[in-house]
């Protein structure tokens, strides 16, 4: 006779009740992707710095329509809370504080890579495009590029480019423009 293994998937309102019966560790970083429960990598001192960054040029150029959001969980399904270190949300009254955003608020995702970039440009890309994020960046900091993906179509992204430093990263629909020579540069 074989035996079977199975796994036991969870929802986002199963996943949060757990962290609210404090099940998980005070300092645990986690988020559910696909219904499993996933760690999150430590957050090191040049992934944290251009967090950091981040925060004062996007937010510097985001009209009053939209909210940044930084490392905050963002529903893309009824298995799927991911916490991107960026999204951008459509504005609401409330900034989400009665609910966690959904995928048809949000139009940029914007992940840094530093140890995660396979995570980050396979799983992680598949489920913002299954869930139909316009737009996906990512910051890969061991190829010092940005790799800007959109067009999201059956699950995938049409649209691909990747950045250098010699480049400037544009989002038409958020009106932002990123020059990538300062951001994309290690000695900072």
């Amino acid at each position: 006779m074989s035996a079977t293994i199975t796994r036991r998937l969870f929802t986002v309102d199963e996943f949060i009740r757990l962290d609210q019966l404090h099940f998980f560790a005070p300092d645990e970083r986690l988020e559910l992707i696909d219904g499993e429960i996933h760690p999150m990598s430590p957050i090191g001192p040049r992934h944290g710095g251009l967090v950091n960054l981040l925060i004062s040029r996007l937010g510097g150029q985001l009209s009053k329509e939209w909210i940044l959001a930084c490392q905050n969980p963002v529903q893309l399904s009824r298995t799927c809370l991911p916490q991107p270190d960026f999204a951008i949300l459509r504005h609401r009254a409330d900034h989400y504080r009665n609910a966690h955003p959904q995928a048809d608020a949000v139009q940029l995702v914007i992940e840094i890579a530093d140890s995660t970039a396979d995570v980050d440009l396979g799983k992680k890309r598949e489920i913002y495009a299954q869930a139909g994020i316009p737009e996906y960046w990512v910051f890969d900091l061991t190829e010092n590029t940005l790799e800007c993906f959109q067009q999201p179509e059956g699950g995938a992204y049409r649209g691909h480019r990747r950045l250098t430093a010699a480049d400037s990263a544009i989002s038409a629909t958020l009106g932002i423009t990123l020059p990538l020579a300062e951001i994309l540069n290690p000695a900072g």
